[in-house]
């Protein structure tokens, strides 16, 4: 990855926070791992080429209330590789594998981000799913089916804003969490909305 095509979201205008800057002790790290690695401060960077599609996200984001908000863009090889290590450390290889793509590192490239909701009038983030459901509700379609209003709510939600990163050139992510998209425009849409 050239660095030099790496820019801050915050330059243009969009919201977001670095992951692993705030979250980094609750997932089995150091401070020091992730200054090594070369994170040093809580701004997201990603490749300069997505930067117009992720404008474009927003504003669509904006027709209802909302705004996107990134919490991960650009993650350097060296913090996958730490990141990795420490959360088998912590929670152990099976539960580490469904959540990291190790092969690909698709966040390596800057072309990868992890969304969220944004509610720019309480100013905090809207959430996709409820945490009480454990690790299976990071991923597309844990709410689809289920009968109860709020898990109706989670799947619509989820819903739409896959299909408006797909109207801009994303895709879901090899592990199919509803927020990971990498900028593949070439490639064809890999959810279905049936």
């Amino acid at each position: 990855m050239n660095k030099q095509n790496l820019v801050y979201i915050d330059d243009f205008g969009l919201k977001g926070i670095n992951f692993y800057w705030h979250k980094y002790a609750a997932k089995g790290l150091h401070k020091e791992d992730i200054l090594n690695a070369g994170l040093t401060n809580d701004r997201v960077q990603v490749h300069e080429d997505i930067i117009n599609p992720l404008i474009q996200v927003n504003e669509a984001f904006k027709e209802r209330g909302y705004i996107l908000f990134i919490k991960e863009g650009y993650r350097s090889k060296e913090l996958y590789n730490v990141i990795y290590k420490r959360r088998v450390e912590k929670f152990g290889k099976e539960e580490t594998d469904k959540l990291l793509n190790m092969k690909d590192m698709p966040h390596a490239e800057g072309k990868s981000v992890d969304v969220a909701l944004w509610d720019p009038n309480e100013d905090k983030e809207v959430y996709m799913r409820n945490g009480d459901d454990g690790v299976d509700a990071l991923f597309v379609d844990f709410y689809k089916g289920k009968e109860n209003e709020q898990s109706k709510h989670y799947q619509e939600l989820q819903e739409w804003v896959i299909r408006i990163m797909f109207d801009n050139g994303f895709r879901l992510g090899t592990k199919n969490e509803y927020f990971h998209f990498d900028y593949r425009p070439n490639e064809p849409e890999n959810y279905s909305f049936e």
